[in-house]
């Protein structure tokens, strides 16, 4: 921050010292180091202007009723604990320089923050940046579930304490920051719903912690240009790039940044989703804090006189030539009575003593360690079990492992076991339950429906079943399966029992719409029916009025008809058009034409004029057509009279 910042230095609830500022400011709000002059100790301090709490759109349109609106807020995310929310433990207002702040303290944490490790070209390992991911995602489902919205999952606001666990911090009011009042801090892990002037939901957050956590792994944040707005408008309707080549993790990834929110992970299932790949990756390393004490930095201490730190000559004593060793000084020299030499020297040696027993109590206390059993974790969850473990001193490392008997997040043991002694300084281990052992997805293609279900629900699995027809796969088999929520896993992969198994079972080949193959040359007509895997069955030739000689000019099944693969269908082959002689009707009345058309096999059409005057024309088609003309078997006749 520049030297010209009016906040640093200034004394906050003349309690807090304002020290430097540090990476995390939103735009609205910017954050400070701070040191509480009454315990000395080191806290962080967010400061807005009391300005810029002011909400319109809210209906917060004074100063006043933002103040207040900021108190009551605060004292109640004062009031929700959780292991991995950093912790507000005081808040107020305070003028400077006539502006008024409101404030809000929480812990320092020496790790200091995502965003400064990224700023040191730090990165993390896929497995650490899974560890953050879990912690981040147990805070949100928390908040969620409380009814807030964080709204700012960034690095910035992602603390890292000595024990390399993070802290979400940052969690800021229940108001929408409008894209064009956003830095392009903030912007950079907003969800694209934001651009669209949409209110950040539980959705949101998970998008903000996926491109955290891509971040923290590649080193690369996308979607970035020069302003808010350009930033949020670059990641409408974009997939996240998620490379194959970060592992396991990737898949979560991608799924928890999709640009629809409706096709996200909620926070939890985020975080399922990371425990369900955990033991697919390597156990990751500690995150090196950004600041560390070393045993020599903790012992080197100045020894410092009651009277000051004053510069004093050294003067050094010489011996005489008869051993004596000779006072140079100038000081006067005074004669001491022998005897009260000697009083002196037992005061001496009792003071030696005494000190020596003194010295040696302090050194007992500070190199003897302690030993404390380690007690019973039973039904305690990660929490309550470091909370127990603080007052003995012991170093924490926390594993994970699935227990089909302790609820997930609890501890299943320690290593050493409970009741066992352990020295101040040494490490407990507290292996935390991932809650139930993962089913391995099995092997199903072309097992019958029932062998599927048995086997899935020997493994808790739930089993859905969904039909669709195939060719190669016989009816009731089973043609494929999915995992809805992890559509990518395949057989030998991990789910977690009471996971929902879509079972694709045949229902046999489709049915077939039987084509026309009236017209058709024979050979045109069995390259159809053999695309379609059906049979053609020759029947006796006959005369056709549907297609010429030498063509197929009739068939068993009528076109359109649903027919099963493989059927049979029958044909036969025209020997050319049936024609009929066109009885004597041209000069005749209807009642003399009717009867001799029927009884030759035609049929009577359309008929015009006046029927009991004498026939003028006939028509088949738009062909006129005379007595004793050859007509095909079946025509149609048009008659018009006059």
């Amino acid at each position: 921050m520049s030297r010209q910042d009016p906040l640093v230095g200034a004394l906050f609830a003349n309690r807090y010292r304002i020290g430097d500022s540090r990476s995390g400011g939103s735009g609205e709000s910017s954050v400070y180091d701070a040191t509480d002059v009454r315990s000395q100790k080191r806290v962080v301090i967010r400061v807005s202007t009391a300005q810029s709490l002011i909400d319109l759109e809210s209906g917060v349109v004074l100063v006043a009723d933002a103040v207040e609106l900021f108190k009551r807020q605060t004292q109640m995310l004062a009031s929700m604990s959780h292991p991995s929310l950093a912790s507000i433990e005081d808040w107020g207002t305070q003028e400077v320089g006539g502006t008024l702040y409101a404030f809000r303290v929480i812990e320092h944490y020496s790790g200091g923050t995502l965003r400064e490790i990224l700023d040191r070209a730090r990165r993390l390992t896929p497995s650490q940046a899974l560890a953050v991911g879990l912690d981040v995602c147990r805070a949100l489902h928390f908040l969620h579930g409380k009814g807030w919205v964080h709204g700012d999952v960034r690095p910035a606001n992602i603390f890292l304490g000595e024990d390399s666990r993070v802290r979400l911090a940052g969690l800021g009011l229940k108001r929408v920051v409008h894209s064009e009042k956003m830095s392009i801090e903030r912007s950079s892990y907003a969800a694209p719903e934001i651009a669209k002037g949409q209110q950040p939901t539980e959705q949101s957050d998970v998008y903000s912690l996926a491109l955290t956590l891509l971040e923290m792994i590649t080193g690369r944040l996308p979607f970035v240009g020069d302003t808010a707005a350009i930033t949020l408008a670059a990641r409408i309707d974009k997939l996240l790039p998620v490379s194959a080549d970060l592992g396991p993790i990737a898949a979560p990834l991608e799924r928890a940044g999709r640009p629809d929110a409706g096709e996200r992970f909620s926070a939890i299932d985020f975080g399922r989703s990371l425990a369900a790949i955990a033991d697919k990756m390597p156990m990751p390393q500690p995150i090196e804090p950004l600041e560390s004490k070393s045993f020599e930095a903790v012992m080197e201490k100045k020894t410092v006189d009651r009277t000051g730190e004053m510069m004093r000559p050294v003067v050094a004593a010489t011996a005489s030539e008869q051993g004596m060793v000779i006072n140079n000084s100038d000081e006067p020299i005074y004669v001491v009575n022998p005897d009260e030499i000697k009083r002196h020297k037992r005061f001496v040696v009792i003071g030696t003593v005494v000190a020596l027993l003194i010295a040696g109590g302090i050194s007992y206390r500070v190199f003897v360690k302690h030993s404390h059993n380690v007690p019973t974790f039973a039904e305690l969850n990660e929490g309550e079990a470091r909370n127990l473990v603080v007052p003995l001193k012991w170093l924490i490392v926390v594993t994970a492992e699935r227990s089909d008997e302790v609820p997930a997040g609890n501890v299943i043991r320690t290593e050493p076991a409970s009741g066992a002694s352990l020295e101040e300084g040494k490490t407990l281990t507290l292996v935390i339950s991932q809650g139930p052992s993962l089913a391995q997805l099995p092997d199903l293609v072309g097992e019958t429906l029932q062998e599927a279900v048995d086997a899935l629900t020997a493994l808790e699995l739930v089993p859905a079943q969904k039909d669709s027809p195939s060719e190669d796969v016989a009816a009731g088999s089973v043609i494929s399966w999915l995992v809805p929520e992890q559509p990518s896993l395949i057989p030998g992969d991990k789910v977690l029992r009471g996971t929902a198994i879509d079972v694709l079972v045949s229902t046999g080949p489709a049915p077939r719409e039987m084509p026309s193959l009236i017209g058709l040359s024979l050979e045109q007509a069995q390259t159809v029916m053999n695309d379609l895997r059906l049979a053609l069955v020759e029947t006796p030739a006959a005369k056709n009025n549907a297609a010429a000689e030498g063509l197929i000019g009739a068939q068993s099944v009528v076109p359109g008809t649903q027919i099963a693969r493989d059927s049979q269908v029958a044909y036969s082959l025209s020997l050319g058009p049936d024609l009929v002689e066109m009885p004597r009707i041209i000069g005749n009345s209807f009642a003399t034409v009717e009867p001799r058309l029927l009884e030759a096999g035609f049929v009577v059409g359309k008929v015009t004029g006046k029927p009991n005057y004498k026939l003028r024309k006939a028509f088949v088609g738009d062909k006129a057509i005379a007595n004793g003309d050859q007509v095909p078997r079946g025509a149609t006749i048009n008659l018009v009279f006059p």
